[in-house]
């Protein structure tokens, strides 16, 4: 079929059904133009005429079904929209919320597109003057938008709703484009996230705990069943007496979640009960337990620098240069993971028994989405490093993530086995046993972590947890205990 050709009802249900399955987006009425567009637009690029040819390449090629995502989520934002909400945000939210908190508080922009709410709350928070007590992560479904925001250039339509001050503060024109001033930029994490999946409140992505989460015009893009699925990860993702915001144009959900339906100027919010307030909870029809993936965050908790005079980024060592695993440490750490990942490689050229470079390829490699090179990094490194618990946790999360439950339970039992004080991976063989109904099994283990975390400061770095407290990992294995219908003291 040639691209311009009308397509087939046949096949656009079809495609409809495909797309609904993957991602979750219901495209009825006008929106099947669009994907009757994406289709054929991408059968051409691909150099395929059959349609079911497509759809297999679709599924066997994340790269692929990222463009084609990208050609169907098309959707218009901008900094500062909906002001409303972002008073309700600075003038009452995040006050409330700093005098309760004693340690940083966890924002969460779900579908943030090409990232501009999400940097809209950086800049919000560094005008208030409290940027070294939040930490932002950004999610969304298409890779090619979070490129863009990676970017973070944008056209004056952008910012049509930006006042000169803030715009000449935070960012530098060039002709048409406004760059976005680094500081603001490392001050979010932005990661894929399919909110239709079931993975997450998640450890290792840090989408659990979460004071306030902005979820706002996408909802409206479900279907019914979903749009309920998805409220409940959003509220089973907050910490307790933490805030959901939606978007004018998505649904109530008074009746489909468990919160206190708050009435503001901007509309209505909806704030996780505390546990003393409670409903008593019912039975879900499958546990909701976290889903460790493969990657990890690395936290965002220093104040935002110079806004426009941040020095440049240390340069990448020559290819003749002595490779450095600190270097390597810090691109991870400042989450740039194509050149963590270079770095560690370097590292591992010269000394493959650099058990530190091999975890930091891992990592890198799962946090960029290439999921597959990590598991090959992850089965190399144990070819060298066997007694090694970190990577056994690192198998077992990308295990977690492939869906490969069993598989992940038995590589976390074997990290337990080199190490029985190591909580991450207490944590992930909860999860993967409540993911096979064990609920007992689930539940020792998380109470054996909570043991662990018990000991240690509140304020404790967790090792291997990319510097989570003992306090907050404590907090998540509760809220999932809770999930499992389980009372937590």
């Amino acid at each position: 079929m040639k691209a311009g050709v009308a397509a087939p009802a046949c096949w656009l249900d079809a495609a409809t059904t495909f797309v609904q399955a993957r991602t979750g987006l219901v495209l009825g009425g006008a929106r099947r133009s669009t994907l009757e567009t994406a289709v054929l637009t991408g059968m051409r690029r691909a150099g395929v005429r059959d349609v079911g040819e497509f759809f297999s390449r679709l599924d066997a090629e994340p790269a692929l079904l990222d463009d084609f995502v990208a050609a169907i989520t098309v959707g218009e934002t901008y900094f500062f929209r909906e002001p409303r909400q972002l008073d309700l945000v600075r003038d009452r939210i995040i006050p409330e919320l700093l005098a309760r908190r004693g340690s940083a508080l966890r924002v969460w922009s779900a579908g943030c597109a090409s990232g501009e709410e999400a940097y809209t709350l950086a800049i919000l928070a560094h005008r208030m003057g409290c940027a070294s007590r939040m930490q932002i992560v950004a999610t969304d479904l298409s890779r090619a938008a979070l490129a863009r925001a990676r970017r973070g250039r944008y056209t004056r339509w952008s910012l049509r709703d930006v006042p000169d001050d803030v715009v000449l503060g935070y960012f530098e024109a060039a002709g048409d484009r406004f760059t976005l001033a680094p500081g603001v930029r490392r001050a979010v994490e932005l990661r894929y996230l399919n909110l239709a999946e079931d993975s997450y409140p998640s450890l290792a992505t840090g989408i659990w705990g979460m004071d306030l989460i902005l979820c706002r015009n996408v909802l409206i893009y479900f279907g019914a069943d979903t749009v309920v699925r998805v409220a409940r990860r959003l509220m089973d993702s907050l910490a307790d007496g933490g805030w959901l915001l939606l978007g004018a144009s998505d649904p109530i959900l008074a009746d489909a979640i468990d919160a206190e339906v708050v009435t503001t100027d901007a509309g209505l919010a909806y704030r996780r009960r505390r546990p003393d307030h409670r409903r008593p909870p019912s039975p879900p029809p499958e546990v909701a337990a976290f889903a460790p993936v493969a990657s990890s965050i690395a936290r965002a908790t220093a104040a935002l620098p110079a806004i426009l005079t941040d020095p440049p980024a240390a340069a990448i060592p020559q290819p003749e240069a002595r490779p450095d695993p600190e270097l390597a440490v810090r691109a991870y750490t400042e989450r740039d993971y194509d050149r963590a990942a270079t770095l560690a490689r370097r590292c591992i050229e010269r000394d493959a028994g650099d058990q530190g470079a091999w975890i930091v390829l891992v990592r890198a490699l799962a946090n960029r989405g290439d999921l597959a090179g990590a598991g090959r990094a992850c089965a190399a490194a144990m070819d060298v490093h066997r007694t090694s618990p970190e990577l056994a946790y690192l198998h077992a999360a990308l295990l977690a993530e492939a869906g490969h439950h069993a598989n992940a339970a038995a590589a976390a039992r074997r990290a337990l086995y080199l190490d029985r004080g190591f909580i991450v991976a207490h944590l992930t063989l909860g999860d993967a046993l409540a993911r096979l109904e064990d609920r007992e099994g689930a539940r020792r283990a998380l109470r054996a972590a909570r043991r662990l975390l018990a000991a240690m400061a509140p304020q404790q770095s967790v090792p291997a947890s990319d510097g989570e407290s003992a306090r907050r990992l404590d907090e998540m294995a509760r809220l999932r205990m809770d999930l499992l219908g389980v009372r937590a003291p």
